[in-house]
């Protein structure tokens, strides 16, 4: 069972229009993605737990230069994570179809620490231009 994330539960989840821009690790599955919503919000999103059918992902919105502080290592995901720019994250739990089932408004602090990428894991992947 997913543990508890304790936070504000979202009514109508917000990521339902996400489109996907870049799959940034993949291991089994997407593990790490970035995502857009119809505005132009980015979110880095990694794959954090499962049990059974649901899975659950931990959202960051950031902006283009927290994006480029985090993909050339300059940054930690982990230290974006715990000092997120809009002040949150969201932690989204989805069905075998990828469908929402729940959406938490939250912080790090909510999670358990082996849901969450280790202080010292960098990711440095090139971004493109178009960005």
């Amino acid at each position: 069972m997913l543990s508890e994330i304790k936070g504000t539960l979202l009514p109508k989840p917000p990521l339902r229009r996400l489109s996907l821009d870049l799959v940034l690790d993949y291991y089994d599955r997407p593990r790490i993605l970035l995502e857009r919503d119809p505005e132009g919000q980015l979110y880095l999103v990694w794959w954090s737990d499962e049990d059974g059918d649901l899975e659950r992902w931990i959202c960051l919105p950031l902006g283009k230069s927290r994006l480029l502080a985090i993909s050339s290592g300059a940054m930690s995901p982990r230290e974006a994570m715990d000092n997120p720019e809009d002040g949150y994250l969201l932690a989204v739990d989805t069905d075998t179809t990828d469908t929402i089932v729940r959406a938490v408004k939250t912080t790090t602090a909510a999670f358990p620490q082996d849901a969450l990428p280790r202080p010292e894991a960098t990711l440095i992947i090139p971004m493109p231009v178009s960005l």
